[in-house]
């Protein structure tokens, strides 16, 4: 089912190009030796984000419930492109332990939406990230454009899935 087990593959996918819904969209892989129901459950707690969080890109979690669900909403403050960012996500798809999306609905960006997919494989679970999103407008988008929220996302998600790998695979 993978081409190189526990293999971490980060790679952007129609960027620039717009896809079929006119957003840029970034995807990440990773596989993991641990089970779907672990990863999902561990994903699914916002107290968990801070520690995967690449040290560049600090990450608050301001509220939220313990445990996301479909319609729940997580506020967190990011630092890392200059001042603090807050940033309201709501889950607008949910179906446990396969996956859960979270949509931007308030925060700098013209659009986010983060899906994570869970894969189980016959020793590994793959764990498929897509991000569809939309670059801001006006002087933002000078600064912050598609490349640049590209290549903080390559480094970001290399971060979290080391993370992931170093706190789930040795339980």
């Amino acid at each position: 089912m993978f081409a190189a087990p526990r293999s971490v593959d980060h790679r952007r996918r129609s960027l620039p190009q717009p896809t079929r819904n006119g957003m840029p969209t970034f995807e990440a892989r990773v596989a993991l030796a641990t089970t779907a129901e672990q990863l999902f459950d561990y994903i699914v707690h916002p107290a968990h984000l801070a520690g995967i969080m690449p040290p560049e890109t600090p990450l608050e979690v301001i509220e939220s419930p313990e445990r996301l669900e479909l319609g729940s909403q997580l506020v967190v403050d990011l630092d890392g492109f200059g001042p603090t960012q807050r940033l309201t996500y709501e889950v607008t798809a949910f179906e446990e332990p396969v996956s859960f999306t979270e949509t931007m609905i308030s925060g700098p960006l013209g659009a986010w939406v983060h899906q994570r997919r869970i894969v189980p494989g016959e020793e590994l679970v793959e764990l498929v990230e897509e991000v569809n999103f939309e670059p801001p407008s006006g002087l933002a988008g000078l600064l912050l454009t598609a490349p640049r929220i590209e290549a903080s996302l390559t480094s970001g998600f290399a971060h979290r899935h080391r993370r992931l790998r170093e706190l789930l695979e040795a339980k």
